[in-house]
């Protein structure tokens, strides 16, 4: 195999010369730099990726940071962001939070990812005040998907969650439906999720816009998964809820996540 030293005794130059003539920078004259090419096109070199980029000051990798790579959401997220990566010639870095504090810590209240990725990705991960200074120090480009923490600098990717809960709620308030069921997420989930806080303050809003004052026992708490959904329906059905009527024979009983 060729390497740079190779090339640069071809050429009689330095490897370092060698480096900065591959690279196009303006520190080597014309002549330099079509000798090296010659050279480095005669012994057939090719240059490292890996090793371009350390000489760059740049990694080729993106730190995507989640909560839980189990769930169905943060899995489409990352094989997306994956996909569009390496047909961009870039690496990813994958943290897997998975509810592990200790890990959250490493990842988000240390340098641990300085010097190792030339961005980050955090989905739906909202940071505390220590987490946030932090990132910030490290002075890397950034974004934010789904997450309830502005950093300052980054663009976010995300839905307005009061708004769609309040117009999935409304719609079903203007097919005549008053008792509606709403099925949040755990409030002492470890992960601080605010997506479903956000979608219980719309469907609040749009009950009581209507005058429907919310009612407590048809706002079900639980795990922020399917079979979490599946088994909070099945208690609210289980009450016999879904049975009942008001005066109004169009009511009938609904629920909204």
């Amino acid at each position: 195999m060729t390497k740079i030293d190779d090339v640069a005794r071809l050429a009689g130059v330095s490897t370092a010369t060698v480096s900065r003539a591959l690279r196009g920078l303006p520190t080597v004259s014309a002549a330099t730099r079509r000798r090296v090419l010659a050279a480095a096109e005669q012994l057939e070199y090719e240059v490292s990726p890996s090793a371009s980029r350390l000489a760059g000051g740049r990694t080729g990798t993106v730190a995507v940071v989640v909560p839980r790579i189990t769930r169905w959401f943060f899995g489409t997220v990352v094989e997306a962001v994956e996909e569009f990566l390496h047909q961009s010639g870039y690496d990813l870095l994958l943290h897997n939070l998975g509810g592990r504090e200790q890990t959250r810590q490493r990842v988000l209240r240390t340098a641990s990812l300085h010097k190792r990725v030339d961005a980050i990705m955090l989905v739906a991960t909202p940071l505390r005040p220590s987490e946030l200074t932090a990132l910030t120090a490290l002075d890397l480009p950034g974004i934010t998907i789904s997450s309830g923490t502005v950093v300052p600098g980054w663009p976010c990717v995300r839905i307005d969650d009061v708004a769609a809960a309040r117009a999935a709620t409304q719609h079903l308030i203007d097919l005549g439906h008053r008792r509606i069921a709403h099925i949040s997420g755990d409030p002492d989930d470890e992960l601080a999720f605010t997506t479903h806080l956000d979608r219980r303050r719309g469907y609040q809003e749009a009950l009581r816009a209507a005058g429907i004052s919310p009612d407590p026992g048809l706002d079900v708490e639980s795990q922020f998964t399917i079979d979490g959904g599946n088994s909070a329906t099945a208690d609210l059905l289980a009450r016999g809820e879904h049975r009942r009527r008001s005066s109004r024979p169009a009511t009938r009983w609904r629920w909204a996540r």
